[in-house]
């Protein structure tokens, strides 16, 4: 692993995150509260749910926990990093997990048609990286060879440190 990265599982337990659903839906937060006592119902043929990750992710799989026969007859998991660039995945029958190829995002979004869906949570797994981390890392890439530039280098770290960014 590099330095500035590190597996995590970003749901459950992502109190917090910022989770949007389709109209007519329950709340999205059980989503993501960290227990299976609680029950999101899309309510809905087609229903949606999408979480804001709050970082760059590289998303290994996510993983669907179902309540018993409300589970859809198609799944379809959309992932986007902030510059909107989209990857898309297929879910496949059982749906209990899909693979995401590690490809990263900031946002997953979780398309079910037919069926009313119904889950106790979402599990999605991967690469969780620091913003800052990753620019120092970048500064580092491009001036590792400039030994004239050392200063430079220097500078950007601290501005890097110093600036004021929400993971």
């Amino acid at each position: 692993k590099q330095w500035y990265q590190r597996r995590v599982a970003i749901t459950p337990g992502s109190k917090g995150k910022p989770v949007k659903e389709n109209p007519g839906s329950s709340d999205p937060v059980t989503l993501v509260d960290g227990t299976n006592s609680t029950i999101w119902n899309g309510n809905s043929e087609t229903s949606w749910f999408e979480i804001n990750l709050k970082r760059i992710c590289a998303l290994d799989n996510i993983e669907f926990f179902w309540v018993d026969g409300a589970k859809p007859e198609n799944v379809k998991v959309t992932y986007k990093v902030g510059s909107g660039q989209e990857a898309q995945k297929l879910g496949e029958d059982p749906f209990k997990k899909v693979p995401l190829s590690m490809d990263c995002g900031t946002t997953v979004r979780v398309e079910m048609f037919g069926g009313n869906a119904a889950l106790k949570g979402v599990k999605a797994c991967g690469v969780s990286y620091n913003v800052k981390e990753v620019l120092k890392a970048k500064v580092r890439e491009a001036y590792s060879l400039k030994k004239d530039l050392y200063y430079v280098r220097m500078h950007l770290d601290k501005s890097i440190n110093n600036m004021t960014y929400e993971d």
